[in-house]
């Protein structure tokens, strides 16, 4: 007879769904770009990363599914903010930056 596995609780498979997106450098400079900027547009982030277009609207698809982004819409424009709680639950050091500035 084998041992049973623990099965992972609803958090463990958030902070593994979180971690994961962190670990792409893009999607880890994405969110580092949104920590020092507040919120930026697909623009920006796309010239910033020399992505295109589709391999931006992919990284930001991963990055909401895991509750790190939220979308604003104006017009035909995208905008891109964090979810600072989900953040400074599974990642709270890229926090930081922001604490030094507040300080």
């Amino acid at each position: 007879m084998s041992p049973t596995r623990a099965q992972p609780t609803p958090e463990d498979l958030a902070a593994v769904k979180v971690y994961k997106a962190l670990g792409d450098s893009n999607r880890f400079t994405i969110v580092r770009m949104l920590v020092q900027q507040g919120e930026l547009g697909c623009e920006e982030l796309r010239t910033a990363l020399g992505l295109t277009a589709p391999a931006l609207s992919h990284h930001l698809r991963i990055l909401q599914e895991c509750g790190l982004l939220a979308l604003r819409r104006e017009g035909p424009f995208h905008f891109f903010l964090l979810h600072r709680e989900q953040l400074e639950r599974f990642a709270p050091s890229l926090l930081a930056p922001l604490a030094k500035v507040a300080s």
